[in-house]
C-alpha cells in the first residue's frame, strides 16, 4: 500500500503542474488560486469528517498546525508562485528538488548523526536527472529579479522541509487521528494565510472565477490535487519519514514533461531520457531502505496473522 500510495502521489502532482499552468493562463491570480485551492479542500475534508462525528476542536486553534499549514503550504507555495513570475517552470522544479535534501539536513541537523552516502549520492544522482529533465527549459537571462527568484524558491524549500519534520512529530504524536484530518487543517490554515496576502498584494479580480477556463483546474487541485495527492502525502509521513515521500519532488517534474509532451505538444529532447533513467535509479536507490523496512514489518504482520488463525 505504501509503494501504490507513493506512485499515486507521483503521479497527481506530476499532473498538478499542467493544471496550474491552465489555471493562470485562464487570467486567475496565482497566490489568489492557490489560496481559493487549498482553503477549500481543507474546509471539505473538515466538513467529512465533521459529519463523521470526529472532534475537531482540539485542532481549530492549534498553533503547531498553524505553523506547519506556514511553513508546508504558504511558504513553499507563496515563493514559487511568485519567483514563476521571473524565472522558467524548468528552473522552478530543479530549484523545487532540493526539497528532499533539505530534510535530510534538517533530520541530521536535529538527529547529529553522520550522513548516509549512498541516499547522498542516491539524492544527488536524481537532483541531476532533474536538471537534465528540465534543461531544455532552463536558458534565461540573468538579473537581480532572477537572482531573487531563485533564492525565494530556495527558501521555501527550506520551510518546506522544515514544515514535513513537523508535521511528522504531529502526525505521530496523533497517531490515532487520520493524517487526512491533520493535512485538512494545515491546508486551511496555509491557504487562508495565501489569501490574506493576494488580497494584500495581488488584488485579484474575482470576475474571472466566472470563467470555465478558471474553475477547471482550480476543481481539479482541489479534489485530486490537494485533498488526494497532499493527503497522500501526509499518510506516507506517518507511515514512513520526511524523505520518502518528498522524493515525489524528483519523479514528478519527469511525469509533467511527459505530460506536457502529450497534451500541449512540448518537446522532449535524449538529454530528457537520460534524465528520467538518473531520478528513476536514484529514487529508487534513496528509497530502497525504506522498501525493505516496510515489507519486512509486512511479513512480519502476515505472520502474526496465521499465528493468531
Amino acid at each position: 500500500m505504501i509503494i501504490i500510495n507513493y506512485i499515486f502521489i507521483c503521479i497527481i502532482f506530476g499532473t498538478t503542474f499542467l493544471a496550474i499552468k491552465f489555471g493562470i493562463e485562464s487570467g486567475i491570480s496565482p497566490l489568489f488560486s492557490a489560496g481559493v485551492r487549498f482553503t477549500l479542500a481543507g474546509l471539505l475534508v473538515i466538513l467529512y469528517f465533521l459529519l463523521k462525528g470526529e472532534n475537531i476542536k482540539r485542532f481549530i486553534f492549534s498553533k503547531r498546525i498553524m505553523y506547519i499549514g506556514f511553513c508546508l503550504t504558504f511558504m513553499t507555495f507563496a515563493t514559487l508562485y511568485w519567483a514563476e513570475q521571473y524565472i522558467t517552470s524548468g528552473l522552478a522544479a530543479v530549484l523545487s528538488a532540493t526539497g528532499p535534501m533539505m530534510i535530510l539536513l534538517f533530520q541530521l541537523k536535529g538527529n547529529r548523526k553522520g550522513i548516509e552516502r549512498k541516499q547522498l549520492i542516491a539524492l544527488l544522482m536524481a537532483f541531476t536527472g532533474v536538471i537534465f529533465v528540465c534543461l531544455p527549459g532552463l536558458s534565461q537571462h540573468i538579473s537581480y529579479l532572477w537572482v531573487l527568484s531563485c533564492i525565494a524558491v530556495l527558501i521555501g524549500e527550506a520551510f518546506y522541509g522544515f514544515g514535513s519534520i513537523k508535521s511528522k512529530e504531529v502526525l505521530t504524536e496523533y497517531s490515532e487521528v487520520s493524517p487526512f484530518l491533520i493535512n485538512a487543517f494545515q491546508m486551511l490554515f496555509g491557504g487562508i494565510f495565501l489569501l490574506l496576502f493576494s488580497f494584500l498584494f495581488e488584488k485579484p479580480d474575482l470576475t474571472v472565477l466566472a470563467s470555465w477556463d478558471a474553475q477547471w483546474p482550480i476543481l481539479y487541485l482541489v479534489f485530486i490535487g490537494s485533498i488526494g495527492g497532499h493527503g497522500l502525502y501526509s499518510w506516507l509521513l506517518a507511515k514512513t519519514n520526511p524523505v520518502f515521500p518528498s522524493t515525489w519532488l524528483y519523479v514528478s517534474p519527469l511525469i509533467a514533461s511527459v505530460l506536457g509532451y502529450l497534451v500541449i505538444d512540448e518537446p522532449i529532447k535524449a538529454i530528457m531520457a537520460i534524465g528520467g533513467i538518473l531520478i528513476l535509479s536514484g529514487v529508487f536507490i534513496a528509497n530502497w531502505s525504506t522498501f525493505m523496512l516496510y515489507k519486512k514489518q509486512g511479513n512480519l504482520l502476515k505472520k502474526e496473522v496465521n499465528v493468531s488463525k
